[in-house]
């Protein structure tokens, strides 16, 4: 990808994207992946983004016939200090502004040339990707006249490159293929080149079986980035459990075996900490979005809420960023968030849960119950574990994640056999192998 793309926020441009689309359903989804980066601003104390967010939450909501007041007001407020509805500026019919044209294309080697009858800006251009159920699209909006008819073409490097009028002053150069692309562009007057590569396949020599099974595999996960959090950590002890156990000790080193089998499987794997200092919840998501990650992994351990209950409470429960529908969940949730809820302004106590965006709730669905059911599958192979299941949660920690996410709870740190278990390090290990093969039958299924 270019710098240039990482230097936007990729939710934004979707959303713009989406919000030009007469669909219905499309405007919705830009509508969501808006309040998205809302919430995300919010936690984030991103004022830019905040303003980009209100101003697209506006105009999807005049499409879709929503109520945009609360909006208009905030916006007005950050803007120019007043409380006054915002009003979008209407563009004025002066002298309309001379806009280049795309004259011609030339197919190079590993790249497309395209030629302009004046010296375009890169701030006329903007990047992003988008991926369609299995078809990857890279993405260029030129601001630019087409000088000749809608062009589809097959190329070496990629599937299909497709190249049309989009709107009145904007071209569209879409890329298509069936993995992913990588692209970068340069500017040189009235030159645009485009440079295109598919991500790394492997050539794989004919040495042996095992060579043609394995290392295609590493290859294929080097792909993939993961963030393991382990919860808690310096002044935040978490739960205190059966012989003064600390939950921030019993995570870190299970997270440290999970980041462990990950890069031994060929991903690329991040740690939220090593060692035991405090990170606040909303800096832990923050550092996934930062390296891009594909998916986020919180590892906690739970406690019951009376004494009473210390023997009676057990088992293994994975979370995923939801409205909380049962008191469990809640109560669970509120005992993880207890130490990062200060200082929360009205929209993010209150209404961050509605600012979910569906497809990504979907997706942390599917992770919690393949990583829950293959820790099950192997702690099970010696140990008798309860199945405490998937639930939805409003985890404050997974609140801003731009990937997939969810929060295991490894098991009760107050229950004096799971305490036990949850410091031996066998029991460990086979959390960090059902975390992988967790991990790895995800991506199996996502990808087909």
């Amino acid at each position: 990808m270019t710098s240039i793309l990482f230097a936007k926020n990729v939710q934004l441009e979707k959303a713009k994207y989406y919000c030009q689309l007469s669909s219905k359903n499309a405007q919705l989804k830009a509508y969501n992946l808006y309040k998205s980066v809302y919430i995300k601003s919010l936690i984030d104390n991103n004022k830019k983004e905040k303003i980009e967010a209100l101003k697209g939450l506006i105009e999807c909501s005049k499409k879709l016939h929503l109520k945009s007041d609360d909006y208009e007001r905030e916006l007005s407020y950050l803007i120019g200090g007043k409380k006054s509805l915002y009003k979008p500026k209407l563009a004025k019919n002066k002298t309309t502004t001379q806009h280049s044209t795309l004259t011609s294309y030339r197919l190079k080697s590993g790249y497309v040339q395209f030629f302009f009858n004046r010296p375009i800006d890169k701030k006329d251009i903007r990047h992003f990707t988008l991926k369609r159920g299995s078809i990857y699209k890279d993405i260029y909006d030129i601001k630019a006249r087409l000088g000749f008819k809608k062009i589809i073409k097959k190329l070496h490097t990629v599937d299909k490159m497709k190249i049309a009028q989009y709107k009145k002053d904007v071209v569209r150069i879409v890329f298509e293929n069936s993995s992913a692309i990588r692209s970068r562009f340069s500017l040189k007057n009235r030159l645009l080149n485009i440079y295109l590569k598919k991500n790394s396949s492997t050539s794989v020599s004919k040495k042996s079986p095992d060579t043609i099974r394995v290392i295609p595999q590493v290859i294929k996960n080097s792909s993939y980035t993961i963030v393991i959090d382990p919860g808690h950590g310096g002044k935040d002890s978490g739960a205190i459990g059966y012989k003064r156990k600390k939950e921030k000790d019993i995570v870190l080193s299970i997270a440290k075996k999970v980041y462990k089998s990950l890069k031994n499987a060929g991903y690329k794997v991040y740690l939220t900490r090593r060692g035991d200092y405090f990170i606040s919840l909303r800096n832990r998501t923050k550092f996934a979005n930062k390296v891009h990650a594909n998916l986020f992994i919180s590892i906690h351990a739970n406690a019951a809420p009376k004494r009473s209950r210390y023997l009676t409470m057990h088992g293994l429960e994975t979370f995923y960023l939801s409205p909380a529908r049962s008191s469990r969940a809640k109560r669970i949730a509120a005992l993880e968030n207890r130490v990062d809820m200060q200082g929360m302004n009205y929209y993010s106590k209150n209404v961050y849960l509605d600012f979910l965006n569906r497809e990504k709730t979907i997706l942390s669905n599917k992770l919690a119950i393949d990583i829950q059911k293959n820790i099950l599958y192997h702690l099970r192979k010696r140990y008798k574990v309860k199945d405490g299941g998937v639930r939805p949660g409003p985890f404050w920690v997974l609140v801003g994640a731009q990937m997939p996410s969810i929060l295991i709870e490894v098991g009760y740190i107050t229950n004096p056999t799971e305490a036990m278990r949850l410091s031996n390090p066998i029991y460990q290990k086979l959390i960090a192998k059902g975390v992988v093969e967790g991990v790895e039958s995800y991506l199996k299924n996502i990808e087909k």
